[in-house]
Order: C-alpha cells, then sequence, then structure tokens
C-alpha cells in the first residue's frame, strides 16, 4: 500500500559495479585467481596431519 516509503534500491558495492561493467576477460581472470586461491586453500587444509584426542 505505502511502497512509495520503501526503497527497493539496492546498495552499490565495488564488487556489484565491476561484475556489471568488467569486460568478460577481466571477469574470467578474477575467477581464475579465485579457483586458484581456493584451490591451494583447500590442498593446505587437506594435507595437514590429522590429529586425534587421547583421554
Amino acid at each position: 500500500m505505502f511502497n512509495f516509503l520503501v526503497s527497493n534500491k539496492k546498495k552499490d558495492t565495488e564488487f556489484s559495479r565491476f561484475f556489471r561493467e568488467a569486460s568478460s576477460s577481466e571477469k574470467k581472470k578474477v575467477f581464475r585467481e579465485v579457483i586458484r586461491k581456493a584451490t591451494e586453500d583447500q590442498r593446505k587444509i587437506l594435507n595437514k596431519p590429522i590429529t586425534t584426542k587421547t583421554a
């Protein structure tokens, strides 16, 4: 009823602006780096020795 009182506009962030305005090649470059870093982090976790607690 009073829709004019509520703003539906979302905040514009650097992140959202980048994905709206960046070229396909720029986005692919960012995605590759994110995947590389995530893979590196996963490997670190998986390569940690397993420790068990004993009473």
